[in-house]
């Protein structure tokens, strides 16, 4: 368990806090190029790390990420117009570009020198292969910034991976920590009847539920920690499922049907986290419908339709307020938890429930949680020695890290699973060739 402060320590992202800190020195996905495709177009609402935002694609098709509030008088930039390089306050028209400079006080003295004084903080943003990502964190001391991560979801082209991401409404880390649990998938996600519908499509699956006490095996790895949860054994095939943490919040497990499976848990505030639940493959392009990744994802009720508020994209119907459609009947004799069948309905009702943030001095962690332990430990070892000694966190400057994945297999006995792990993982990243990215310059940055 955690006390109090040290919980505090684990969640809070807002400026000025230990793990705030640590997140601005990565890398953030935005948005995807398609959420803002034509230049000069309205601005959108972004709340990411406790700050409340808005992004545009200038008239000059470069993205930009200022402050919502005009530094004049405070009122919302979202309400600006978008024109002629920068977004236009509504209140008096004083004028912002992309980096946050003031081009023009309409209503000041035609000889005031006071644009020239006037900043708005802005973050750095850089489009690539269909991605558009934020840098909220300093510059070196040669004002250059740090390369992107170099995973396979980031690198494939947009034909060949989905773009499905929602909203959950609790702390990030609680969050996180459900998709690095792997002794939860044969209760919460197990199904009831046919073989058909307890497998999901995925062969192996039913051996969650044959052996619902996996043996964890948690190793910490450079840029995080790999948990394998092995069942089987006393002379038969081991089945290994590695799980993949990777600083400063991905997280990667198993999928089937040919794809690779990334999350994405980006802190929005303490209380909200938008979800990139990102599949990707090397061997094929990808249909309309998978791409658009709600398949066997998005449960039958469906989403909500988006709003322009700051926690108005991505909210499933399902939800506390309706107790996420449990049906009782459907708990007897259809599937464990009695939610629809798709998982991040499942994840959230639990995740959710918690509370906005979970109380963790009441835990009682068991040697099931083994691989949450170490997830803690990474990241608050990594703010800390931050904090402290100001030492760059790991895999900040070494993209080429990231190039790997949750994977599942079956291993002979007296084979060794890590082995195998590893010379799958490199079998794939050996295929795997970057993408050209679509746009090489940062835009925007400054204030």
């Amino acid at each position: 368990m955690l006390s109090a402060d040290k919980n505090a320590y684990l969640t809070a992202v807002g400026p000025g806090t230990p793990m705030g800190d640590l997140l601005r020195c990565y890398w953030i996905p935005l948005l995807y190029s398609h959420e803002l495709p034509q230049a000069g177009d309205p601005p959108r609402r972004i709340r990411l790390l406790g700050e409340s935002l808005v992004a545009f694609r200038d008239t000059h098709g470069r993205v930009g990420l200022l402050d919502h509030r005009c530094p004049h008088r405070g009122a919302s930039l979202f309400y600006g117009r978008n024109e002629d390089g920068g977004l236009r306050c509504a209140y008096h028209g004083w004028h912002f570009d992309i980096d946050g400079r003031c081009l023009e006080t309409p209503n000041e003295p035609e000889d005031s020198t006071l644009p020239a004084k006037v900043h708005t903080q802005a973050y750095p943003c850089r489009e690539e292969a269909g991605i558009i990502w934020t840098y909220m964190g300093q510059p070196s001391e040669s004002g250059g910034l740090p390369p992107l991560p170099a995973m396979g979801w980031a690198e494939t082209t947009v034909e060949r991976r989905t773009v499905l991401t929602y909203t959950r409404r609790c702390n990030w880390v609680q969050a996180m920590e459900g998709d690095f649990d792997s002794s939860h998938l044969g209760f919460l996600h197990r199904s009831l009847g046919s073989p058909q519908t307890v497998t999901r499509g995925d062969p192996l699956r039913p051996l969650l539920i044959e052996d619902q006490r996996p043996t964890l095996e948690v190793e910490d790895t450079p840029i995080g920690a790999m948990c394998a949860a092995v069942r089987g054994g006393d002379g038969q095939d081991l089945y290994w499922r590695v799980s993949q943490f990777q600083l400063p919040f991905y997280t990667s497990v198993p999928a089937y049907n040919g794809l690779k499976r990334l999350k994405i848990w980006v802190p929005m505030d303490d209380t909200h986290t938008k979800v990139w639940e990102a599949n990707w493959t090397l061997d094929r392009d990808l249909d309309a419908e998978e791409r658009h990744g709600r398949k066997k994802r998005v449960p039958p009720s469906g989403m909500l339709p988006d709003t322009g508020d700051w926690y108005g994209s991505g909210n499933f119907a399902a939800c506390e307020e309706n107790d996420y459609l449990i049906d009782r009947d459907r708990q007897a004799k259809h599937n464990f938890s009695g939610l629809e069948d798709e998982t991040p309905i499942q994840d959230a009702a639990m995740q959710e429930s918690m509370g906005p943030i979970v109380d963790r001095s009441r835990e009682h962690l068991s040697a099931s949680d083994a691989g949450i332990i170490r997830m803690r430990r990474r990241l608050m070892r990594a703010a800390e020695a931050l904090a402290s000694d100001g030492e760059m966190p790991p895999g900040v400057e070494q993209p080429g890290l990231y190039r790997s994945h949750g994977e599942q297999a079956l291993a002979g006995p007296g084979e060794d699973w890590k082995s195998a792990y590893a010379a799958s993982i490199a079998s794939f990243y050996a295929n795997a060739m970057p993408v050209q990215s679509q746009t090489l310059q940062i835009q925007g940055g400054g204030g």
